[in-house]
């Protein structure tokens, strides 16, 4: 009978005392974090929606972290560019991702080197956001029939200004044909803040966008206004807006946005249990509340990161069925 060598176990040993003092120190730096500034990642232009909640977020998210809390953007692919960003990073909770519906649709319309499924955690999430339809203050419309009179009298359809393929302002395109039998015109942007400069200067006949301070801003100076909210009932943040069953426009699937903080996958528990609270006590501070509000989003205050992860999987199963059933390709 042969005796097995000791060896292979001694060496498995040895080499297991060896990682011992690395798992440790990776251990202490998830303790100590964060150490030093944060860069969230927003993957549209400044002014937009999200950018808009992020740089609220950010601020109450330094106080509680104790470092400076940025926001990059990185604008363009429909925001592909600032997701790659993130999953190309570290997996260390310093390069945080501005996640949005964005995730869950731009990779069913393009190529993307990162695995939606795996490559991205949901840290919690933090709004939910109606998604209106707007026109410029000089518009006709008022309602879906006169989305129908105006695409008669252009003779090829309406315009309609977004913040890019894969947003809800696309996927909103298909809608508005979809509820009114008349062709659209997707004119695409590198996010919401062009798209709304553009509707306001009459280049383009509609746009969908989440509230912003871009949005207000315009809103305010009466350069556009709100045809409807894109979802059967009224929205108790937003009273004064008209739903689509109000202007008489079917709706195939309600749009509504959602905004919170995603990270890559590999990161340690540590870090994103640090980065729940953070964001937690953020959601919950009364500047942040308030500025919020004005926007007219919902807060999400019971998000943590195992339900926003589900939350964020069905929206991506979701959608992806949508762009399958209308054959939608990026443009």
């Amino acid at each position: 009978m042969k005796t097995q060598p000791r060896f292979p176990l001694r060496r498995l040993a040895l080499i297991g005392l060896a990682l011992l003092p690395a798992l440790s120190l990776h251990s202490a730096n998830a303790q100590a974090y964060p150490e030093k500034p944060i860069t969230i990642v927003v993957g549209f232009g400044a002014g937009g929606a999200i950018d808009t909640v992020m740089r609220a977020l950010a601020t109450e998210m330094s106080k509680n972290l104790g470092q400076p809390v940025n926001v990059e953007n990185k604008a363009g692919a429909g925001g592909a560019i600032a997701t790659q960003a993130v999953v190309m990073a570290p997996a260390d909770g310093y390069t945080l991702l501005a996640a949005g519906l964005q995730l869950a649709t731009g990779p069913h319309l393009n190529k993307v080197s990162y695995n939606p499924r795996t490559d991205l955690t949901m840290v919690r999430q933090v709004t939910s956001v109606p998604v209106l339809l707007l026109t410029h203050a000089a518009s006709p419309i008022h309602n879906a029939a006169d989305i129908v009179a105006l695409a008669k009298k252009n003779g090829n359809g309406v315009t309609i200004g977004t913040g890019g393929p894969g947003t809800t302002g696309h996927f909103g395109t298909f809608v508005i044909t979809n509820g009114t039998k008349v062709p659209t015109v997707h004119v695409p942007f590198k996010g919401g803040a062009p798209a709304l400069t553009a509707l306001a200067g009459g280049e383009v006949d509609l746009v969908f966008d989440q509230p912003s301070g871009a949005m207000q801003g315009l809103l305010d100076a009466k350069k556009i206004r709100v045809v409807s909210l894109m979802q059967e009932k009224k929205s108790a943040a937003l009273p004064l807006a008209k739903s689509a069953t109000d202007i008489g426009l079917p709706l195939e699937v309600e749009l509504r946005g959602w905004q919170g903080i995603g990270v890559r996958s590999g990161t340690p528990a540590a870090v994103i249990n640090r980065l729940d609270a953070a964001i937690g006590a953020a959601v919950a501070a009364p500047a942040f509340r308030e500025r919020i509000g004005k926007l007219g989003m919902d807060l999400v205050t019971d998000s943590h990161a195992e339900g926003f992860q589900k939350h964020y999987l069905a929206e991506f199963d979701r959608w992806g069925a949508f762009i399958q059933k209308y054959h939608i390709k990026p443009e």
